[in-house]
């Protein structure tokens, strides 16, 4: 077997999470492949890198050795793809629609801008039900969208980013303002407040629920700026992820988890085209998604599920009804390339 790239990087993902399920996620392959792999590289190498019980997964001292040795071999592929980054897209532009923006999202066009420092970027706010179809219309070449379930849209690859919860957004004066949490049946009896019509509220606001109740939506806004200028108001209630606490705080809201309902994802919607401007923006943006997403009230990449394989783009997910509007009516929200 030759050692390639792609075994340190599965080596680096179980070493650093100890945990062979978690790595698989973060790697977007299933956990016995990933094992496969390790054993085979354990094999070429001749030495044992990890101890496994039924309890925990360890580094051996060999393992711990190698540890350095592949990060800096990774390092160094990572900086050859960053230059042909920029080699490819000197004098490109990247159109970028943003669903919704957060800290997280501020960090990963901080850090494009950087690697790819001869793009020409055009970054555009995009409404809830528009990113599939402005990416098939060729008016953006890439979405950063939130979406209740994993998109699945024909042509559209689907890059899932990070997780976070739900949490339902409340003026402070709110009699629910104060609570460390709520169900969603609680909510029954609230007046929605959204930024769109489409039939994806119901993923996110979980329509309908037991007893076929149908909470009242108003959807009598555009944006989540105004969504939360509504609920502030004491107006209405909305739904949105829990990174909206840390990017949106404010005096006169407050953001109370939603705790009987999925987490949402965010995902980096693109053509599935292997090369160019968007693709580099893919590895960048999983990468700053790892090291932000803890720190801004998501969930990095590594805890979410795994998505399905699809042909022409390596792994993604790609979704339903969730994708077209990708965020629903709420917001807050708004690779390293593994295949390298």
């Amino acid at each position: 077997m030759d050692l390639t790239v792609q075994h340190l990087r599965y080596f680096l993902a179980v070493a650093e999470s100890l945990h062979f399920t978690r790595a698989a996620e973060r790697l977007r392959i299933a956990p016995p492949s990933l094992s496969q792999q390790i054993a085979a590289l354990e094999r070429r190498l001749g030495v044992a890198l990890f101890h496994r019980t039924s309890r925990r997964v360890e580094l051996t001292a060999a393992g711990a050795e190698l540890l350095p040795l592949a990060r800096h071999a990774v390092a160094s592929v990572d900086d050859v793809l960053a230059w042909a980054d920029r080699r490819r897209a000197a004098g490109t532009r990247l159109r970028l629609g943003l669903v919704v923006g957060n800290r997280i999202t501020a960090a990963i066009l901080a850090a494009a801008a950087e690697r790819l420092p001869d793009v020409r970027w055009e970054v555009r706010r995009v409404g809830f039900a528009e990113p599939v179809e402005l990416l098939r219309a060729g008016r953006v070449d890439a979405v950063l969208a939130p979406a209740a379930r994993p998109p699945e849209v024909p042509g559209v690859r689907a890059v899932p980013l990070w997780r976070e919860g739900r949490v339902l957004v409340v003026s402070a004066t709110h009699p629910l303002a104060g609570r460390p949490g709520v169900g969603i049946e609680e909510t029954n009896a609230e007046r929605f407040v959204a930024a769109d019509t489409g039939p994806e509220l119901a993923d996110w606001f979980v329509v309908p629920r037991a007893g076929g109740v149908r909470p009242r939506v108003d959807p009598e806004v555009t944006t989540f700026e105004e969504v939360l200028e509504v609920c502030a108001a004491g107006l209405g209630v909305n739904i949105a992820g829990s990174t909206a606490a840390v990017s949106h705080a404010r005096a006169d809201l407050a953001y109370v988890p939603v705790t009987d309902v999925p987490e949402i994802a965010v995902y980096l919607l693109r053509p599935p085209a292997t090369r160019g401007v968007a693709a580099a923006l893919e590895r960048i943006a999983v990468r700053v998604a790892r090291r932000e997403a803890g720190r801004c009230g998501g969930r990095p990449l590594a805890q979410r599920s795994s998505p399905t394989e699809r042909s022409g783009g390596g792994p993604t997910t790609t979704t339903s009804s969730s994708a077209r509007a990708a965020g629903g009516g709420a917001g807050g929200t708004t690779s390293s390339d593994v295949s390298s």
